[in-house]
């Protein structure tokens, strides 16, 4: 059980779907997990965003939001993938560190794990090429001496991001959240996380399309911004 601090009084946890069916019913196992992880001093609710899920990923969602509550109106906000890639025991960690040293954002990353990550030497490949191009541009990033862009595994202070607008729509608004939260001067922090590979379905990613994105997505923080 989580030892609740006076400034952590509700909580969200988002996520994002697309054609996730197959992986729903450990999602939702995962959540009730969670759930006994948090203190009960702590209100907590959920955020589904479903991305034009063709299966019956969106009848499944409703069907759970029917029994838990909805919205992200609350302090803190975690966002937590569908595929469960990541340990969620960390959350534990996540809430107690937020508010023990003030922080704003926790980063989850897996290049600061010791343990052996199932990630693809592909993905890890994105991942790494993401921190060393936007490190070109943005030197902000080497400041905070974040080593991972990429995760959506992340603990946010409500109000201290809520006014940041975005431009990316897909993989690209972890970066893009991030590196304008820098640009703010947040009080940002990283911590370990092995990244445990997805059990359920396949990722959804568009990989050229992504490169492209970041591409844009690099240039109107830099230029445009």
């Amino acid at each position: 059980m989580i030892v609740g601090v006076d400034s952590l009084k509700s909580l969200t946890i988002a996520t994002p779907f697309y054609n996730e069916s197959e992986g729903l019913n450990n999602y939702f196992k995962t959540l009730n997990k969670i759930n006994k992880l948090i203190s009960k001093k702590i209100k907590v609710k959920y955020l589904f965003i479903d991305d034009g899920s063709v299966d019956n990923t969106l009848i499944k969602l409703f069907n759970f939001k029917k029994k838990k509550k909805s919205l992200c109106n609350t302090d803190y906000l975690i966002t937590y993938d569908s595929d469960c890639s990541y340990d969620y025991r960390l959350i534990s960690k996540l809430i107690k560190k937020i508010q023990l040293e003030k922080l704003d954002i926790i980063n989850v990353s897996f290049k600061l794990s010791k343990q052996k990550t199932d990630i693809s030497f592909f993905r890890k490949t994105l991942s790494i090429g993401s921190v060393i191009i936007n490190n070109f541009f943005f030197p902000e990033i080497k400041k905070y001496g974040v080593q991972v862009l990429t995760c959506s595994f992340r603990i946010y202070k409500t109000n201290k991001i809520n006014k940041i607008n975005l431009i990316s729509d897909d993989f690209n608004c972890c970066a893009e959240l991030l590196i304008k939260s820098m640009k703010k001067r947040l009080k940002i922090r990283e911590i370990a996380g092995k990244n445990l590979g997805r059990k359920f379905g396949k990722s959804k990613m568009k990989i050229i399309k992504n490169i492209i994105n970041s591409l844009k997505m690099i240039y109107f923080i830099k230029f445009k911004d």
